[in-house]
């Protein structure tokens, strides 16, 4: 079936484009996502809802482990609200075998979990999202989505891009926290055995970060077109 639109809207706060050499994005589970355009890039305005490894590695649901004593078996957890994606470690995300999980950096462009055509963003890419919405100080309010999600008594959309960010949470090994507060996205970019990098946006600022996570926390993932 064919695609028949160009543009979607949010919430009443706008129009956004498709990407338009991508209009939607499909995983290898058949879940249909919704695609914007920002800038040069084209992204998903959607978190990645696939429970199963594209090439066919065991993952398991919601293990128990420890920050301090990280369990690699790649792994993903449900959010409490369907809305907001699945919620996996670095290894499911990545798309690795536990044994390769360690602090030797990835190559520049990682498919990970992500459909054919696309890839999990780097470091440089939400810097140039960051860049592109007027810099991290700003871009965070931008990339939230309109809806009641996020706390409204601290989140004021003034503007939107159409990324569409909600507020999922993560999962640690105090199970799931920070929901309807914080969105959690990783990031290709080993940092050591233990840790890589991720976007962090906050109900109560309108940053854009990048920071450095547990490898063994659960977060929402997020695809750009290569």
């Amino acid at each position: 079936m064919g695609v028949c639109f160009t543009t979607w809207a949010q919430q009443g706060t706008g129009t956004y484009s498709f990407c338009p050499s991508a209009p939607i994005a499909k995983d290898h589970e058949g879940n249909v996502y919704r695609t914007v355009q920002i800038g040069s890039q084209c992204w998903m305005a959607e978190n990645m809802r696939c429970t199963t490894s594209p090439t066919g590695h065991k993952w398991y649901s919601n293990p128990y482990f420890s920050a301090s004593q990280p369990e690699f078996a790649a792994y993903y957890a449900t959010p409490l609200d369907p809305r907001h994606g699945i919620l996996y470690n670095w290894t499911a995300a990545m798309d690795l075998p536990a044994h390769q999980n360690n602090g030797k950096p990835l190559a520049a462009s990682v498919r990970g979990i992500c459909p054919e055509g696309w890839r999990i963003p780097n470091n440089g890419d939400w810097d140039q999202l960051f860049s592109t919405l007027g810099g991290h100080k700003i871009a965070g309010e931008m990339m939230k989505s309109p809806s009641q999600m996020w706390d409204p008594y601290y989140s004021i959309l003034r503007e939107n891009s159409g990324f569409d960010a909600v507020p999922a949470g993560a999962y640690t090994e105090k199970q799931h926290q920070y929901y309807g507060q914080q969105s959690f996205f990783w990031c290709s970019d080993n940092f050591s055995r233990n840790e890589a990098w991720c976007c962090i946006l906050y109900d109560f600022k309108n940053d854009g970060y990048s920071y450095i996570e547990y490898k063994c926390y659960g977060h929402s993932v997020r695809c750009v077109k290569e």
